[in-house]
């Protein structure tokens, strides 16, 4: 009996390692599966990128292949043009008039749109470092400020904040017009330039005529007086180094000459748009009323028919 006790217990301990090593492997199995899933993926992805790239070098190819085509199309039809009659029978006779330049202006099309986008995309993102950037400096200064005020007595103190305010204001005011793209505002000019002409009479140009210009001295000695106010050195307003960038970009574009006129043609063709709109807005208000008062006589005169004029006249003569 114990004999075949012992043998019943080995054949049970031989079953249980056996069912032990099952589990085992499928569970080696399954992570091996997991791992071959992960990797397919990723050799998946790579995949997916290498072939993006190979379409886009494909489409680079074929985009300077119809650039190359076409500039030596041109070519022979200026030689055919210049040494009798163009050769019948060629390699491109085959090919329908406009179906290359068609394909070439398309793709043209497409690549610029692409690199608009890229342009825009990297335009953007330099905008948000250079506002993330100056949002850091802002919080430093700010902080090394109320660090100062701690060591101040009460007087100093507020000394210090209502100077601190003043600043702001000087700080604001140069930002908000930056922002706007008014140049002259930012170092607080009033700009009354006035450009009259030019005219044409026959083949004779008069003008144009500028007037109220702002000297160039005048912008220096604005943007030096300025500049101090405006310095970080001087100006506690966490803002102040942004501001004093604002101010440095617009002095450097008025007092540049070649940009100066730039700027104040677009200013000039602005002004303009801006007394036609108001021009036209003020005769189609003066069109609608007159149709609207002309529609309204028509209506009384029709009403009261012969007794119209009389009771108008009377009516206007009573009116204050």
């Amino acid at each position: 009996m114990t004999v075949m006790r012992r043998l019943r217990h080995r054949k049970v301990l031989i079953f249980a390692l056996l069912a032990i090593l099952c589990i085992s492997s499928m569970c080696v199995a399954d992570d091996d599966s997991m791992d071959d899933d992960f990797l397919a993926e990723i050799l998946a992805e790579e995949a997916r990128h290498e072939e993006e790239a190979a379409m886009m070098e494909a489409e680079a190819r074929e985009y300077e292949a119809m650039k190359a085509r076409q500039y030596s199309g041109n070519a022979g039809n200026t030689n055919n043009m210049g040494g009798g009659k163009p050769k019948m029978g060629g390699a491109g006779s085959g090919m329908p008039k406009g179906a290359g330049s068609g394909s070439f202006n398309k793709l043209e099309e497409e690549l610029k749109k692409k690199e608009a986008e890229k342009a825009s995309l990297q335009a953007a993102k330099e905008e948000e470092e250079q506002e993330q950037e100056a949002e850091r400096i802002r919080l430093k200064r700010e902080a090394a400020f109320e660090t100062d005020l701690k060591k101040m007595n009460e007087e100093q103190k507020k000394k210090a904040q209502q100077q601190k305010k003043k600043d702001a204001k000087i700080v604001n005011r140069i930002l908000k017009a930056s922002k706007s793209g008014k140049h002259y505002a930012v170092l607080g000019i009033r700009n009354f330039e006035v450009q009259i002409g030019p005219y044409y009479v026959f083949n004779f140009s008069i003008g144009p005529l500028v007037l109220f210009r702002v000297k160039t001295k005048a912008i220096k000695r604005v943007y030096r007086n300025l500049a101090r106010t405006v310095h970080p050195d001087k100006n506690k307003d966490g803002r102040a180094e942004e501001a004093f960038h604002a101010l440095e970009q617009s002095a450097a574009i008025l007092t540049d000459e070649k940009q100066r006129q730039d700027y104040d043609k677009k200013i000039i063709s602005a002004r303009r748009r801006r007394n036609k709109y108001a021009v036209d807005s003020v005769m189609r208000v003066s069109h609608t009323c007159w149709s609207q008062t002309a529609s309204t006589l028509k209506m009384t005169k029709k009403v009261l028919g012969p007794f119209s004029t009389p009771i108008l006249v009377v009516g206007a003569l009573i009116m204050p």
